[in-house]
């Protein structure tokens, strides 16, 4: 909760950083933002691509969620395999939350 709340914070402050530039400074305000996330995000893809299996395992992962949703609502529970393969999805989706989180 805490840390939702710094990060409001920031972006209250960014927001209002922003609104007293020029448009010519709020544009390279927004392409240094652009570069950062990008940046960032390709950092992060580079460094969740090199742990040993990871890109197999997030490929499986995908294909269980795909198999996961055309599954119907009413056989969802009765569905072992399909229930196993929802609980992996979200136990790699949530190491990646995690790796993100740290970066």
């Amino acid at each position: 909760m805490l840390g939702e709340q710094k990060h409001n914070n920031y972006l209250s402050e960014a927001e209002s950083r922003l609104r007293q530039l020029s448009p010519e400074r709020l544009r390279v305000a927004v392409a240094f933002l652009a570069y950062l996330q990008e940046t960032t995000e390709n950092h992060v893809k580079e460094e969740l691509m090199s742990i040993p299996g990871f890109a197999a395992s997030f490929h499986n992962t995908e294909k269980s969620q795909d198999k996961l949703e055309e599954t119907a609502s009413n056989q969802f529970a009765e569905d072992a395999e399909v229930w196993q393969a929802y609980l992996a999805s979200e136990k790699k989706w949530e190491e990646v939350y995690r790796r993100l989180a740290d970066s």
